[in-house]
């Protein structure tokens, strides 16, 4: 995955200073604090809503859902998950998990609002498209035709790159960052490959904007949800709403081992945002309703919003999207995923205490939706695999098959080669030994114990009180894992091995760069060798006048050390936004 807002500013933004964190044992997690709440979630049964126009009865696999997703909310540590079912004959089912407020001992209820993240990115094609259909925009025209006064790009990018995350744009950069020619920029030939970007569908929100000459939420509300009868959805995320929402959480502090499941949560900040890219606020009623929109137009049926044409246009393939799993592609503001090899509009989307996602198999006429109160690991984490089960379970009763067994909760996590990681390695400081335990791996150092799991590949993150502050990155040679990195720390299991030494001018550029928006974060800069890493992002290189990913070749993310005093930079440019340096 490319570095992005998502991934190295939410990768990194886990990640601090090991002198700046107090430890806790790993048991010391969040507990209802209300004496009336138990410490197991209430989990009432699926509650049938509508029954639809058909006779298939989906009690079975509902059941099955329900016992997958409270097993997932309990081997995390969720506060809660709430979740909704349809199908294309208006069968509606809903299951709220846990708790909307865990201080109160509030158990969650249905009509909970959830920040939906990314999912809101359909809402805006679904709008463009709209526009496009009254003769309003031309999607094949460049942005720069109806935003002539933001400093795009010098390449020309159109509309539908936009929509398809094909524009080559940075994934967070604002429309004026601050860069030394004070412009956006393209990593790629518009139109070349696929990178997400947030900035992007921010841009065709100021298109909206600017053609409709109105807020683009009042826009996407006149033109889509109204016509959907979604009028109550939360358009944007504002405190006068507050109340409405399920409380989120996020990690308790900011170690990269917080990320972890069951790791310690609080609540958190409820930011006011009218963002584009994504500021929807939905219940699992209003998410059913608009599933059943989209697999409507999928179908190749666009009232009462699109033109048939634009409805096919809407989820027809543009591009390849990895990001999104083996086989993904992306149409404009949603994906496409194999499903058992049988495709589904698919997205997921991610706030700083939400996590969401939705599948929907048109040919089958069923789907899901799912989001849960809390952020665990950005990277890592959306209740995917619940609405991906759905899909399966629903299939099943339709084609009268046998009902298919739940998935492992814990996978996204799980050491997929534990043999390979484990042995004895001898750092500056002593040895740590990592052995096969369970999901993942036991690593004992200084007398102490804590679990390391899967962070990525080659990556490890672990909760042992004297490494949680960094994770563990491998060094593979030959297909063999040789060491481990830890921050700047080299364990290898060769004693004698050191790295080489580190040239000062590299030196000068590490340390702990923060910006207090949390949706920018924190970045960590060390140095291994003669490397400089951006931990949890990997190697950056220097290119012409700013540093890349090594696997980023066109620097669609572009990070630049500036305002250098004794030496050193107090300021890291990330593709546009200032963090400072800070001293601990």
């Amino acid at each position: 995955m490319s570095v992005t807002r998502r991934g190295w500013l939410a990768g990194a933004g886990a990640i601090g200073a090991a002198t700046a964190v107090e430890a806790h044992d790993v048991a010391d997690q969040w507990r209802p604090a209300s004496p009336q709440a138990s410490e197991r979630p209430p989990a009432p049964p699926f509650r049938v809503t509508a029954p639809g126009a058909g006779t298939r009865d989906y009690t079975a696999a509902l059941e099955a859902l329900r016992a997958y997703a409270l097993e997932e909310v309990q081997q995390l540590g969720l506060p809660g998950m709430t979740i909704s079912v349809t199908d294309a004959d208006g069968f509606v089912a809903l299951l709220p998990i846990g708790w909307a407020d865990v201080e109160h001992g509030l158990p969650l209820t249905s009509d909970r609002y959830f920040q939906i993240g990314s999912i809101s990115k359909s809402f805006i094609a679904l709008t463009m498209l709209a526009l496009a259909d009254q003769g309003r925009v031309d999607l094949s025209s460049p942005v720069s035709r109806y935003l002539p006064d933001v400093p795009l790009p010098p390449q020309p990018v159109t509309l539908l790159q936009l929509l398809s995350h094909t524009g080559g744009l940075p994934d967070g950069a604002p429309f004026f960052p601050r860069t030394p020619d004070a412009r956006l920029w393209c990593g790629f030939a518009p139109g070349s490959g696929f990178s997400y970007s947030n900035t992007g569908f921010d841009l065709l929100g100021a298109v909206i904007a600017r053609v409709t000459k109105a807020p683009f939420e009042d826009s996407v509300e006149a033109w889509v949800r109204q016509k959907l009868g979604l009028g109550d959805m939360k358009g944007v995320l504002a405190q006068a709403t507050r109340s409405q929402f399920a409380v989120g959480y996020w990690p308790w502090d900011r170690t990269v081992a917080a990320t972890l499941p069951g790791g310690r949560l609080q609540p958190a900040t409820f930011d006011e945002l009218a963002m584009p890219a994504g500021s929807i606020g939905a219940t699992a009623a209003q998410m059913a309703v608009y599933m059943r929109a989209l697999m409507s137009f999928a179908r190749g049926s666009g009232a009462p919003v699109l033109t048939d044409a634009s409805a096919r246009r809407f989820a027809t393939p543009v591009t390849a999207a990895a990001e999104f799993g083996p086989g993904a592609q992306y149409a404009l503001g949603v994906a496409l995923q194999p499903v058992d090899g049988l495709s589904c509009l698919h997205h997921t989307g991610g706030m700083m205490a939400y996590a969401s996602s939705f599948h929907a198999d048109p040919a089958a006429g069923v789907a899901c939706f799912a989001s849960a109160n809390a952020m665990l690991d950005d990277e890592l984490y959306r209740p995917r695999q619940v609405t991906r089960y759905a899909i399966q379970l629903m299939r099943a009763v339709r084609s009268g098959a046998a009902l298919p067994p739940p998935p492992d909760a814990m996978s996204p996590w799980r050491v997929k080669d534990p043999a390979a990681c484990s042995g004895t390695f001898v750092g500056p400081n002593g040895a740590l030994t990592l052995a096969p335990q369970d999901v993942g791996l036991t690593l004992v150092f200084n007398g102490k114990s804590g679990r390391a799991l899967q962070r990525g590949p080659n990556r490890l993150v672990t909760d042992h009180p004297d490494l949680r502050a960094h994770g563990l990155d491998a060094v593979v040679e030959g297909g063999r894992i040789l060491g481990w990195w830890w921050g700047e720390s080299l364990f290898s299991r060769d004693a004698a091995k050191r790295p080489p030494a580190t040239p000062a001018a590299l030196r000068a550029l590490t340390g702990l760069y923060l910006n207090r928006d949390p949706w920018s974060g924190r970045a960590v800069v060390v140095a291994r060798g003669d490397s400089l890493v951006l931990e949890g992002a990997g190697v950056l290189t220097e290119r012409a006048g700013y540093w890349a990913r090594g696997s980023d070749p066109g620097g669609i993310e572009r990070f630049r050390f500036e305002a250098v005093m004794d030496g050193r930079p107090q300021r890291l440019n990330a593709s546009g936004i200032d963090l400072l340096r800070l001293t601990l």
